[in-house]
């Protein structure tokens, strides 16, 4: 790995051939006041023609006029660093952050020198700067976690490395370069290790209590999750978003006979109903179906859908969380919910919601986050032409009163082709196949793993 990281979005220090229109300057810093400009012109067409010894003389004539000039400083800092004087490179560079502290270049350029010259601590600390500037510099990242590995701090060294790898997710990957690409690749596999102690800590009790074999296809996913192993779908069109518990039956529809909650829910759809459509009267609550970020990986994975107001939500739980509002608004609708065997994961679920689909919509093909769970529909407003549900390769459509149960983490899809609106009941349950042992154990799993990912990101 070089010192310099030699990535546009990290910022290094360039060789002679990279720049044509002279030795490069961070938009952070100013351009040269009037009587130095002939002066570092010079100097800057000197380095382009790669006399470098020339360029540096007439930088330092500069500086000692103007002891503050950040292109002097950065190239006098760059020019030593080229010589292997780290510890002057550092005293420009600190000089540098002082004339301009909110420039994250200065900063992450002195880190790079206090690495050269051994002082990796004080590389910290100067990483930490350039990042409390500017959050989303990645190469600040990548190389606060490289620092704290030198130190011998693995955990700090975690969650810069998880940082860094969620920002190169949003970069195209033809926009890094490949010397990066392999620091995020070593980044990466040191984040999958500190996950994998983590999953490994969070099932252990479980191991100890019940055996290895209980939690067996848990402990699977588990590892495949951390990137220990390969996922090896048992269904071309099986593949969960986040987490896939292997030897599951590749079962796309559950039939109602299989769970003995079903005529109690299926009893309450005119109770239900009539909650329903005060809602619709006062629509305080209703959300567009998905609310990402545009830029967002979750935006970009529902092809085209998001902040579709053809498709509006009315929730009850939220990634696992009550939404109380809209429970005191519905108590009859929330009494029944709360009876059924729902998917609690915090942070995951249950996810329970009105959906109201708008005339002539379509919700396009899409999967889950985890085949340990299923998503239950009770159609509680189905017009003529009302459409239909396909999971994996079966299209089934709604009939008002009878609830549809399937696993979402099949590619599935949804449309309506009515002119009136179409609204359904949504709610998660476990996966009849998992064991009482297996539900708690992908609990802690999720659990341990939304804990690590939150304590690396609000660090």
């Amino acid at each position: 790995m070089s010192l310099w990281l030699p990535l546009n979005a990290a910022r290094g220090l360039p060789s002679c051939e990279a720049y044509t229109g002279g030795f490069a300057m961070d938009s952070h810093m100013s351009t040269s006041i009037a009587e130095p400009a002939a002066l570092e012109a010079e100097a800057l067409r000197l380095y382009q023609s790669q006399d470098v010894a020339g360029a540096t003389r007439l930088f330092e004539t500069l500086l000692a006029e103007h002891p503050t000039h950040a292109t002097a400083l950065a190239f006098l800092g760059f020019a030593a660093s080229q010589r292997g004087d780290y510890a002057a490179a550092a005293d420009y560079y600190r000089r540098a952050t002082q004339a301009a502290p909110a420039d994250p270049v200065s900063h992450f350029n002195l880190a790079m020198a206090e690495i050269g010259a051994g002082r990796v601590r004080e590389a910290v600390t100067a990483l930490d700067a350039a990042l409390a500037v500017e959050s989303d510099f990645l190469g600040g990242w990548l190389q606060k976690g490289a620092a704290h590995e030198r130190l011998g701090e693995t955990e700090a060294a975690t969650r810069a490395y998880l940082r860094a790898t969620r920002m190169a997710e949003q970069i195209p990957v033809a926009q890094i370069d490949m010397d990066t690409r392999r620091f995020l690749n070593h980044a990466l596999g040191v984040v999958r290790r500190g996950l994998d102690a983590e999953l490994t800590r969070a099932l252990a009790p479980l191991i100890a209590g019940h055996g290895a074999e209980a939690v067996r296809r848990i402990q699977a996913g588990a590892d495949i999750f951390a990137g220990k192993a390969p996922p090896r779908f048992a269904h071309p069109k099986w593949r969960p978003g986040l987490f896939y518990v292997p030897d599951l039956p590749p079962q796309a529809w559950y039939e109602r006979e299989d769970f003995d909650w079903v005529q109690r829910v299926e009893a309450a759809t005119g109770v239900i109903r009539e909650e329903l459509l005060a809602v619709m009267d006062d629509t305080r609550g209703l959300a567009a179906d998905a609310n990402h970020p545009d830029d967002s990986r979750n935006a970009v994975s529902r092809n085209g859908s998001n902040r579709c107001w053809d498709r509006d939500t009315f929730h009850f739980w939220r990634h696992g969380e009550k939404v109380e509002e809209n429970c005191a608004r519905c108590p009859r609708t929330t009494e029944i919910l709360e009876s059924i065997d729902l998917m609690r994961v915090p942070g995951y679920g249950p996810e329970v919601m009105f959906s109201v689909m708008r005339p002539h919509s379509r919700i396009a093909p899409r999967r889950g986050a985890i085949n340990g769970r299923l998503v239950v529909h009770l159609p509680l407003i189905v017009p003529d032409n009302g459409g239909a549900l396909r999971a994996a390769d079966e299209a089934r459509g709604w009939v008002e009163g009878k609830l549809s149960i399937f696993d979402d983490s099949f590619e599935h899809e949804a449309w309506s082709d009515s002119d009136e609106t179409r609204v359904v009941l949504i709610f998660d349950t476990w996966n009849p196949h998992l064991s009482p042992v297996e539900r708690e154990a992908l609990r802690a799993v999720l659990g341990a793993a939304q804990r690590f990912e939150r304590a690396a990101l609000s660090a």
